[in-house]
């Protein structure tokens, strides 16, 4: 017998009891076979899609999974398809659009579970989604006689993952391991839509994107400032996981969706409407680019890498457009150099992000170097600028920040050019010896090595080594100049590093008189001092082997205390000096 929708909520309003789980589950069961061998039970699908929504994980787990038997079942028989216009009064076309809104309210259900806060049906409802789309997918492309995959469901589940408040982290291993970062189809859709997703989000569509334009005016004006947060996260969380793209053509080959055919591209899906959403079916893929071969022959778009590098620049760009919060702006900078301008079919479009970046100071700016000096010296950005920047980085606060050892590895890059002029390497060998005269002792074990490859490097600087300034009043280095060109830096000398030979930690002494030889030995391998830290420090001094007893070219103490002892021994020499008999008279 069918549950009545009455009960059915009334069920899931109370706390129900292990029995009553289990008599409606066995109830599901139940009604889905009623529904699959005859379609005079179609209102127990009524039923079911309430079932969804039922206090109990286990009655939902249950009903989503029979609904999805059941619905996958008639969208492969075509029994979920759009009727035509002139077909909307008859008996057939009605239980077809009856049969589409409850499909469409489960899919509206599947994709609230997404945000449901247990990840134990979140997981589930993902797989079954994805499986829709593939079953849509498939039905489309035997109708259309071409490849053809269901955006229009798909975009609906990357909507939901961007506004999921409750991501966790099994839902978000789940999307990006097996599907986001596996297949090139769902990965190309996932950017497409993720972009427009934001766009719509922020009211910056453009003109020619009818869906979005769509989609704005259903939403409104811009999201409020808590929306965007939490999109700008789960956005960041899913794109960062990608740490590789496709580099050719020939590497685009995991398809979710079947495979596109490779011998031409053939017409999109011109039938009825098979999409769930009142806007016209979204396009298999936008011809960004016609790419041809030496045949004439046409590719698919999507076996085009060029097409795949649009959207990921596109969804990318949009990402840059929400309101950062510091952290996913620290996160951005540190993977923008390596998993994103790589990627990019013109990196150049990220200029003004790192040059702002780059201008904001303190850490922002360490981190935004990588970038920046990747578009100068790879895809001829003019910035002037940069190494009058760079100069002024060098502070006390950067000693102490979490990202050192990170910036003077990428500074011993943008140094290494013999073109570079002496008066400039001289003023950061200044800037690094002056500041090393404050810095902890980690930080200097960083800078002496980093000074002597430069100055093996740069053999016009050599004549620091010997100028005639012994301390701070008499050098004519300028440290508050700002610029390394005005500074005075090679007319000074190293006194700093004479000063260093005297520091209290036996790591900085040693390692300072190096400069007091000849510079007959090789360049230091700056990797083996970027990691120091006190604690590194102080552990390498305890493992240091000994020697057992140390030489030691004294006299023997006669005991603990020399001062009493010798006292006591005087004592003694003065009794055995007494006359027998005047006792008495000794005080």
């Amino acid at each position: 017998m069918a549950v009545t929708g009455k009960r059915a909520r009334t069920e899931s309003t109370s706390t129900p009891s292990a029995k009553n789980i289990k008599d409606t589950v066995d109830q599901i069961r139940l009604l889905e076979r009623q529904v699959a061998e005859s379609k005079t039970h179609l209102n127990n699908l009524v039923t079911l899609n309430e079932l969804c929504e039922n206090a109990s994980p286990k009655v939902i787990h249950a009903a989503m999974h029979a609904l999805f038997r059941v619905f996958s079942a008639m969208v492969n028989k075509g029994e979920l398809q759009k009727p035509k216009k002139a077909a909307a009064e008859d008996k057939k076309a009605t239980v077809t659009l009856w049969l589409r809104d409850h499909y469409i309210q489960y899919l509206n259900r599947m994709c609230q579970i997404l945000n449901y806060p247990e990840a134990g049906l979140q997981v589930p409802a993902l797989k079954i989604l994805m499986d829709l789309v593939k079953v849509e997918s498939a039905f489309l492309s035997v109708q259309s006689g071409g490849h053809h995959f269901a955006n229009d469901l798909y975009h609906r589940i990357v909507e939901a993952l961007l506004n999921c408040s409750n991501m966790s982290q099994l839902l978000l291993s789940e999307f990006t391991e097996k599907y986001f970062g596996f297949y090139d189809d769902l990965r190309f859709y996932f950017l497409k839509d993720a972009a427009v997703v934001i766009d719509v989000a922020l009211g910056t569509t453009g003109k020619n994107d009818k869906k979005a334009q769509a989609k704005k005016q259903k939403m409104g004006n811009r999201a409020s400032p808590e929306k965007l947060s939490l999109m700008l996260e789960n956005a960041f969380a899913i794109m960062e996981t990608l740490k590789s793209m496709p580099t050719d053509d020939k590497e685009l080959d995991e398809w979710w969706a079947g495979n596109p055919d490779p011998n031409g591209e053939k017409k999109p899906y011109t039938g009825d409407n098979f999409g769930f959403s009142d806007e016209e079916e979204d396009e298999t893929v936008e011809d960004l680019t016609k790419d041809s071969s030496a045949k004439g022959v046409k590719k698919h778009p999507m076996l085009v890498l060029l097409n795949h590098k649009r959207v990921f620049s596109d969804c990318w760009i949009a990402v840059l457009r929400l309101p950062f919060t510091t952290v996913v702006y620290k996160k951005t900078l540190l993977i923008v150099h390596k998993r994103i301008i790589p990627h990019l079919p013109n990196p150049t479009v990220l200029m003004d992000f790192l040059t702002d970046s780059y201008n904001a100071g303190g850490a922002v700016s360490l981190l935004a170097l990588k970038g920046l000096f990747i578009l100068i010296t790879e895809h001829n950005l003019d910035y002037p600028d940069f190494f009058h920047k760079l100069y002024m980085l060098f502070d006390r606060n950067l000693m102490h920040v979490k990202y050192r050892a990170r910036f003077f590895s990428q500074v011993d890059i943008f140094l290494s050019s013999p073109l570079l002029p002496a008066q400039m390497i001289a003023a950061f060998i200044k800037r690094m010896a002056r500041l090393a005269l404050s810095s902890p002792p980690a930080s200097i074990v960083i800078i002496i090595p980093f000074i002597y490859n430069l100055l093996k490097r740069h053999p016009t600087c050599m004549q620091l080594i010997h100028g005639s300034a012994t301390s701070e009043e008499n050098d004519s280095y300028n440290h508050l100049e700002d610029d390394p060109m005005k500074c005075n830096a090679l007319q000074s000398s190293l006194w700093e590093m004479q000063t260093l030979q005297n520091h209290f930690a036996p790591n900085v002494s040693t390692l300072a008189k190096i400069f007091n030889e000849q510079f007959t030995k090789p360049s230091y391998n700056l990797e083996d001092f970027l990691d120091h830290t006190y604690a590194t420090m102080f552990q390498n001094e305890v493992s240091k082997k000994r020697k057992a007893d140390a030489a030691l070219a004294v006299e023997a103490p006669k005991g603990l205390f020399v001062a009493a002892a010798e006292a006591t021994a005087d004592d003694e020499e003065q009794e055995d000096s007494i006359v027998p008999g005047w006792e008495a008279w000794e005080f």
